[in-house]
């Protein structure tokens, strides 16, 4: 399996949770290029560690129990897909903000 692969399975397997956080990433972008202000840019982070709680939540109960086994057949752990799709979803917030902040502020 390929880098490539396993990079397109965890996006396909985080959709929603990369969905909702895109959302919540742009609503923050809007704000703060509304109204810069820097103690904003850590509330941001602050805030998304609970959106993200919550979403992981509500995504591993409602998700089919049998879908994940195609992912472990493949040889992809659960907890390194919820790792990686988190990381990647805050490195795209930090990414979005701090351009906001140098390119606007």
């Amino acid at each position: 399996m390929t880098l490539l692969d396993r990079i397109s399975l965890t996006l396909r397997y985080g959709r929603a949770q990369l969905l909702i956080g895109a959302v919540y990433n742009l609503v923050c972008m809007n704000y703060l290029l509304s109204e810069i202000s820097y103690t904003f840019f850590v509330d941001c982070f602050i805030i998304k560690v609970v959106v993200t709680s919550i979403t992981l939540y509500l995504v591993s109960r409602f998700r089919d129990r049998d879908a994940i086994f195609f992912y472990i057949n493949l040889g992809l752990s659960r907890r390194k897909l919820e790792i990686s799709v988190i990381l990647a979803d805050f490195l795209a917030l930090a990414i979005l903000l701090t351009s906001v902040l140098i390119f606007h502020g």
